[in-house]
């Protein structure tokens, strides 16, 4: 038989609706009075302008105007310029506004608010005339900007009595996305006609665009001409020199023996119709700096101080935005322009002649030079020698011999041809480029001695390794003499030029 259970008592049942009443009623306007609270509590804050730009730290007022200064063959110094006077200022914001906690309308519209500048649209190193008609204006810029974006220019020439013409510009960007916050632009300013051609002055001005919008963007002076100053004879041969080498940025703790041997050997290398242009980037200390300046005083060679460059975080010390603003400064002064390191040394076998080969390779706007790479530590165990007295190419004679591998070329331009460039070769130039070129001419590349300050001979092989291959760190090696072969020729050439340099022998 089923057993029922035993109804509940009034008394049990009215208790239990209770409960229920009160424990149900609060607790769902407690959980959304919460709700609400977090709700408003996490919400962005709404500003008057979701899609402001904004304002540099240092913003000039609207009428303010700040113009590169003009630059000379002779100059040491290269002044990095960002010009940013804007057609539209920005809004100014208050510390009110930025803080404000007026809320959007739509929660779900996500804000993204800025403040500061990661990196300019344009901070120019320097313009030059590179041709009757032509322009050619050299800065870093935002690599986001310039690589994802669609930034573009247009250049204006106003003449001292008023009138102007206008082109849109040609913009190169020559590291190849090497760049890191700020990438290399060259802007090419192209004109159908020629400025100043009157020679009553004017200057050139740049509009740089952020995107394809014509409404927002900067402008700048980029180049003055003085009256009188237009001489179109400087663009066409015979130019100033023979060679020029445009060196890369200087850095870290440089040897002065090691600048000194490089210095006095390519000096007699390309003879005394040949100049050389090194950039300071740190790397010049007054070590080095005694040892260039008997060159310096000669003609034979200028320093520029780029170390305000360090502002600017680009690729290895900026050396793609160093080499292209060499090629444009002295784009007219040479034949040749020559790129390559202090650590590199140009060799020319089979008895060629410098002439001789460059007659040869004339026809060619570019060519490259193969590379013979040097151990940086082995010398020969000959008691005769006092290695402590001699010059590192005199004493560093064991080449690697591995062959049917790529190695890094370095190159040589006719700078006329050249819209930029890069530190192994060009890519933006008119005309032919020669890359086999090791029978004629080839260069002896002693890496890392550079920044070696004692003796180089760490590791002395037997004299038997001068005709065998000699294996160390896994590598060939090979004996090769080819430079130590010139070293009383380059010791006495130094002697004659500069006389004797103050600590050293």
């Amino acid at each position: 038989m089923r057993k029922e259970s035993p109804p509940p008592s009034v008394s049990t049942t009215t208790t239990s609706k209770l409960f229920t009443v009160f424990e149900t009623k609060p607790l769902v306007a407690t959980l959304l009075a919460l709700t609400l609270v977090l709700l408003i509590w996490n919400l962005p804050p709404y500003y008057q302008n979701l899609l402001f730009t904004t304002r540099p730290c240092s913003a000039p007022t609207p009428s303010a105007s700040f113009n590169t200064t003009s630059t000379t063959t002779n100059s040491s110094t290269t002044t990095f310029i960002a010009s940013v006077n804007s057609s539209s200022p920005s809004p100014v914001y208050s510390a009110a506004k930025k803080f404000s906690t007026q809320k959007p309308i739509d929660p779900n519209k996500r804000v993204f608010q800025a403040y500061g500048n990661a990196a300019a649209l344009f901070v120019q190193m320097g313009a030059y005339r590179g041709g009757e008609r032509t322009f050619a204006v050299v800065g870093l810029a935002s690599k986001p900007i310039h690589v994802f974006g669609r930034p573009w220019f247009k250049c204006e020439w106003i003449s001292n009595n008023g009138s102007s013409v206008r082109a849109k510009a040609y913009k190169i960007l020559p590291d190849w996305g090497y760049g890191r916050v700020y990438t290399v632009v060259v802007v090419n300013c192209t004109f159908s006609v020629t400025p100043n051609s009157d020679n009553i002055g004017g200057k050139l001005m740049i509009n740089a665009y952020y995107g394809e919008s014509q409404r927002k963007y900067e402008k700048f002076t980029a180049l003055e001409e003085a009256p009188g100053s237009y001489n179109k004879s400087k663009f066409h041969p015979p130019y100033q020199y023979e060679y020029l080498y445009c060196g890369s940025s200087l850095y870290g703790n440089l040897s002065a023996s090691r600048m000194r041997e490089w210095m006095a050997y390519h000096a007699w290398f390309f003879g005394p119709s040949s100049h050389f242009v090194f950039h300071d980037a740190g790397g010049v200390n007054p070590a080095v700096r005694a040892v260039l300046e008997p060159w310096v005083r000669a003609g034979r060679a200028t320093v520029q101080d780029i170390r305000a460059q360090a502002d600017f975080d680009g690729y290895y010390y900026n050396q793609f935005l160093v080499v292209n603003d060499c090629l444009h400064r002295y784009r007219h002064a040479a034949n040749w322009t020559f790129y390559f390191d202090v650590d590199e040394y140009i060799y020319l076998p089979s008895g060629n002649t410098l002439e001789s080969v460059l007659k040869e390779f004339s026809e060619y706007t570019q060519f490259t030079i193969e590379q013979n790479p040097m151990s940086s530590k082995l010398c020969l165990n000959d008691s005769t020698q006092d290695y402590s007295r001699q010059w590192g190419f005199e004493k560093l004679l064991f080449r690697e011999s591995r062959n049917g591998i790529r190695r890094d070329r370095k190159y040589a331009i006719q700078a006329k041809n050249a819209f930029a460039t890069g530190v192994h070769m060009s890519e933006n130039v008119v005309g032919k480029a020669l890359h086999k070129t090791e029978k004629k001419i080839r260069y002896y590349h002693y890496h890392n001695t550079i920044t070696v300050h004692e003796e180089l001979c760490r590791e002395l092989l037997p004299q038997s390794a001068k005709k065998r291959v000699t294996k160390y760190d896994n590598l060939p090696y090979v004996y090769d003499d080819s430079m130590k072969k010139l070293s009383n020729t380059i010791k006495e050439f130094e002697r004659k030029t500069i006389g004797n340099l103050q600590g050293f022998v």
